[in-house]
């Protein structure tokens, strides 16, 4: 992505502003939260990151959000119900500790660690579903995506860097059970079943609503998991 963070945020409002205008929407909570303390300057911000994680950092500088947090949350009114909500915070909340990972200990134990090491970065909170997307740092300091789905117990790596997940959240508008379709499954199980209806109203009526963003990459992604 080659906006910057201050037009990030210029172009999620706009989101916003699309869902709030359209017929088919109805939108709740939504706010976007203006930066405070030490995360007004990147560099400062990357520096503490760095200091409390023990994670070299550096270059987290032209990652970050021009807010705090970012939030919204939505249902259609207009045929197949479907709801969307995206909690986008600042990353300096969540490596300082700000944020937490929700706790799982019915996952496999390699998930369960990986899901307390997450920092992050996307969450549901006022829907109830307890799922987040975090960010996950190697021990080379590289960055991995991952959604923890609550109400499955299911932890995906997702196939996108953190600047490719914001996109998608403008996109998608944080359609519920969106990161599936950058995660290796299959949507043509009894368990996803529901989420795979979910993604196809979402492909079907999006194009009409929003046609200033390109749909087909997403369903091409929704029919290679089908």
């Amino acid at each position: 992505m080659s906006d910057t963070p201050s037009s990030y945020e210029v172009r999620v409002a706009a989101s916003m502003q699309a869902l709030s205008d359209s017929a088919f929407f109805r939108l709740g909570d939504h706010s976007i939260s203006p930066l405070s303390g030490v995360r007004t300057d990147a560099g400062s911000a990357a520096r503490e990151m760095s200091r409390v994680s023990g994670f070299p950092l550096d270059g987290f500088d032209r990652l970050f959000l021009g807010a705090d947090e970012i939030h919204a949350i939505w249902r259609s009114v207009e045929g197949p119900l479907i709801v969307g909500e995206f909690c986008l915070v600042h990353l300096h909340k969540s490596f300082t500790g700000d944020e937490f990972p929700p706790d799982d200990p019915t996952l496999p134990a390699p998930d369960y660690s990986k899901l307390g090491a997450l920092k992050v970065i996307d969450s549901e909170p006022h829907s109830g579903s307890g799922s987040v997307t975090g960010m996950y740092v190697t021990e080379s300091a590289q960055h991995e995506i991952w959604f923890y789905d609550a109400g499955l117990h299911r932890l995906e790596r997702l196939d996108l860097d953190y600047l490719a997940y914001l996109d998608a959240v403008l996109v998608t508008k944080g359609t519920c059970g969106w990161q599936y379709l950058f995660a290796d499954v299959d949507l043509n199980t009894t368990e996803l079943h529901t989420t795979a209806v979910d993604l196809n109203v979402m492909l079907e009526k999006f194009p009409e609503k929003f046609p200033e963003y390109d749909y087909e990459p997403l369903r091409q992604r929704l029919e290679a998991r089908l």
